[in-house]
């Protein structure tokens, strides 16, 4: 009775998370990045039964609201291939809402804030790396364990084959192109990923810098960012820079507000070397003439209509996942992942999905200090990049982390049962 009792609110271990977010190299080699949330969620859940005890906020009901009504869309999938796509997808949302949780439920002393934002700082040097091997050779690519365990029937699906079997760049050459565009992508997929998660580990880094005073540390984390200006230049990426300018002007603002004059002048300073090195690199011509032969803007406005449609006609729970296009060389339900959502689970998995973002973006936005200023403008930059990027394991956990740390506080909401023993469910209100 004593040892059950003893469990009761016990503290959570750290590492975990520590072997999410720092082992994420090691994950990637093994071919396992893209599922790493998900099976990383399987000994966190473990624990937090454990604990028996796990604080929720109420508006964390959205994202269980999200999930369940994703998983009801399971009926409208029309084939046994997109039965893969659609489980890799569902295990990431319950993955990145499990890495919420148990995040949310650490303890400042086992987790303090300041030592996950930087092993979150450690995973976004990793990125950098994947960026420069990209740019350094933009035509290998990583064969990995996970290729050669996974069945054939799997394996053979296109989504599944791009996760396991990453490119280290994508080389495009669009039709009447001059020259060949080489944008970085590892350790992601596809270069738009590189991009979304670049767009929101800037600012968690921002945040590291903020809450260390370790010269060393700090040293560190400006040397990354400096570094992950030329695989950005690569990539062409104009959502990264759209959704860096914009985040970096927002929390501007918010920092001008609260008064906080020493980070705003970093933030208008990196402004200006950012504008002076695009400029000096061509950033703009190469990034125009890449949109005139890919012709971008007209297909994405047409796949954009095709997932809007197609929601329409099934607007409470969607078409289960993508499907092809009518009219294009492309799947629905690709191009960001507002319209993946609206597309795959319907409208009111939309309303859920978008309703927690803002919740989270809301509660982190009370929380005093610069870090926290910071923390609050990831889930803000979600909000934007939704609209074009898809958002898969790695950017879920990165928002969920951000809006853990910037909602966990010592006065949490109260306690309910971990096990499901007549719990009360928490209210929206």
């Amino acid at each position: 009775m004593l040892r059950r009792q003893a469990s009761v609110g016990a503290e959570l271990p750290a590492w975990p998370f520590y072997l999410l977010v720092a082992g994420f190299p090691v994950w990637w080699v093994l071919g396992f990045g893209a599922f790493a949330v998900a099976m990383v969620a399987v000994p966190m859940v473990v624990l937090l039964v454990m604990r028996r005890t796990v604080r929720v906020p109420p508006a964390f009901a959205l994202w269980v609201l999200f999930v369940v009504w994703a998983a009801a869309a399971a009926i409208e999938l029309d084939s046994a291939l997109r039965l893969v796509g659609f489980a890799v997808r569902l295990a990431n949302y319950i993955g990145a809402g499990v890495v919420f949780l148990y995040v949310y439920n650490c303890s400042e002393r086992r987790l303090p804030r300041r030592s996950a934002l930087l092993a979150v700082a450690g995973f976004f040097a990793f990125v950098v790396v994947g960026g420069w091997l990209g740019v350094l050779i933009p035509h290998g690519h990583l064969t990995t364990p996970a290729e050669n365990l996974l069945p054939g029937s799997i394996a053979s699906n296109e989504y599944v084959h791009d996760l396991v079997h990453p490119p280290f760049a994508e080389v495009q050459r669009p039709y009447g192109s001059p020259r060949t565009f080489t944008r970085p992508s590892a350790p992601f997929a596809y270069t738009n990923g590189w991009g979304c998660n670049v767009a929101l580990l800037v600012p968690l880094a921002c945040a590291a810098l903020s809450a260390t005073r370790r010269a060393r540390d700090r040293a560190l984390i400006a040397g990354v960012l400096c570094a992950a200006v030329v695989p950005a230049v690569f990539t062409l990426n104009r959502g990264m820079y759209i959704a860096l300018g914009f985040g970096l002007a927002y929390a501007a603002v918010r920092l001008a507000w609260r008064g906080h004059v020493v980070p705003l002048m970093g933030i208008m300073t990196a402004g200006v070397v950012g504008a002076f090195v695009a400029s000096a690199a061509g950033v703009v011509s190469s990034l125009n003439e890449r949109l005139h032969y890919s012709e971008t803007n007209t297909g994405r406005a047409q796949v954009y209509r095709e997932a809007f449609d197609g929601a329409v006609a099934s607007p409470l729970l969607g078409n289960g996942a993508p499907r092809p296009s009518q009219t294009l060389d492309i799947s629905i339900g690709t191009q960001g992942q507002v319209w993946n959502v609206m597309f795959s689970y319907g409208f009111p998995a939309l309303f859920c999905f978008i309703a927690w973002l803002v919740a989270a973006a809301l509660v982190s936005s009370r929380r005093r200090g610069v870090d926290h200023v910071w923390l609050h403008v990831v889930p803000v930059v979600a909000l934007l990049t939704i609209v074009y990027y898809g958002y898969d394991g790695p950017q879920l956990m990165l928002v969920m982390v951000a809006a853990a740390l910037g909602m966990r506080a010592p006065d949490r909401e109260p306690a309910v049962p971990a096990l499901p023993v007549a719990a009360p469910v928490p209210s929206l209100a």
